[in-house]
């Protein structure tokens, strides 16, 4: 890769880092029932990276969306394991396309490729019941006591965010200024 394309993914990683953050931030506030519960699309920016520019970014950041979210949060402690689900997002978002999709160097898979838009379908529902859903879920039970009823609970809300957000990925890909844009940085034919 050269050193132009690695600055390039590097600054669209950071805005998409960015991004994660205010819109936490936004959901923190609007979209909280309690410390358990909270619809939030966090996720979408982290899982757009995954996507696009491999499993190492995604996970880069989920992790540095989450710390900077919770310095920004009234109270500015870190959570491991909640860093492990949001950094669970960003890797899983970004090993899919490494499993289904193939690599525009002509590198990497043999066996058949399944549809792009299936490949995004995989990431979004994986990164979110895995990272969000489950790991996040055991980690608020842990730290915060969170009752049974909120694996359910936060169950539901993944339910309903991740179709949402697989939507907005889908519009992003298919935009056709947008997709010029990333087409080169993109490790996979996902454009």
């Amino acid at each position: 890769m050269n050193g132009s394309k690695a600055v390039r993914k590097l600054c669209l990683t950071a805005m998409l880092m960015a991004l994660s953050v205010v819109v936490g931030i936004i959901c923190k506030n609007f979209f909280t029932w309690n410390v358990y519960y909270r619809v939030t699309f966090e996720n979408f920016p982290i899982i757009l990276t995954g996507l696009c520019f491999g499993p190492i970014y995604g996970l880069a950041a989920g992790v540095g969306a989450d710390i900077i979210s919770c310095l920004c949060s009234t109270n500015p402690a870190v959570n491991p394991l909640i860093s492990l689900g949001a950094a669970t997002v960003g890797l899983v978002s970004g090993l899919v396309p490494m499993l289904f999709i193939n690599r525009k160097d002509g590198k990497g898979r043999k066996a058949p490729v399944i549809r792009p838009m299936l490949a995004v379908l995989i990431a979004e529902l994986s990164a979110q019941f895995l990272g969000q859903w489950l790991i996040k879920s055991v980690a608020k039970k842990i730290f915060f006591a969170m009752p049974d009823i909120g694996f359910l609970i936060g169950l539901g809300f993944t339910c309903v965010v991740a179709p949402i957000e697989f939507f907005l990925i889908r519009a992003i890909i298919k935009n056709k200024s947008v997709s010029s844009g990333l087409k080169d940085l993109c490790d996979y034919d996902l454009f």
